[in-house]
């Protein structure tokens, strides 16, 4: 979601100014999820590498237990998952690279409705926090290569997540009732 939107800012730019393009032949600037990148890559063009970071359930409420069907055994949960991602932005010019995330960075904070509404995110855009330079460390295959600068952008970001769980007892095809204690005169009660 977060790299089709960034895919979209650049898409929209006119010619000469970082215009992004499906077609890597055309486009001015390589926008991915797949690191490492080569330093081939880097020197025609610059380069925004999103990475996921840690996420972590916020355990709104007992068990997170939303509802318990006692006819069917299914129980419903409900969290929030709070999340990061880091968008790098890669140059061999650290002033290029400032002004790219410099570029994502307020975009989102003032777009983060558009997120919102078209996304999973119930909270994005308030928490943007724009990095100084530094070496792009694992983002490239060959990291001898000093020139690259990267400058991350650092997006917080909230998701509603649901999930369900059915009993694994009401799933038998079969259940034996034995009142008396004799197997004999068991009762089969079939549920297919």
């Amino acid at each position: 979601m977060i790299i089709g939107f960034i895919q979209g800012l650049f898409k929209a730019l006119p010619s000469g100014r970082y215009t992004w393009d499906a077609d890597p032949e055309r486009t001015e600037i390589i926008i991915t999820d797949a690191a490492p990148i080569t330093n081939e890559v880097l020197t025609a063009r610059p380069c925004i590498v999103t990475v996921r970071g840690q996420s972590q359930y916020a355990n709104t409420a007992m068990n997170s237990l939303e509802h318990m069907d006692h006819k069917t055994g299914i129980r419903s949960f409900r969290d929030v998952v709070a999340g990061s991602v880091t968008v790098n932005c890669l140059s061999k010019n650290g002033v290029e690279a400032a002004r790219l995330a410099w570029f994502i960075g307020s975009h989102v904070k003032a777009l983060r409705h558009m997120l919102q509404r078209s996304g999973p995110f119930i909270h994005i855009g308030q928490d943007v926090m724009v990095m100084g330079e530094m070496p792009p460390q694992g983002l490239l295959q060959d990291p001898s290569d000093v020139g690259a600068v990267n400058v991350p952008v650092v997006l917080q970001f909230t998701i509603a997540h649901r999930w369900e769980v059915q009993e694994p007892s009401l799933i038998a095809g079969q259940i034996r009732v034995n009142i008396d204690g004799d197997i004999e005169q068991s009762t089969v009660v079939d549920e297919a």
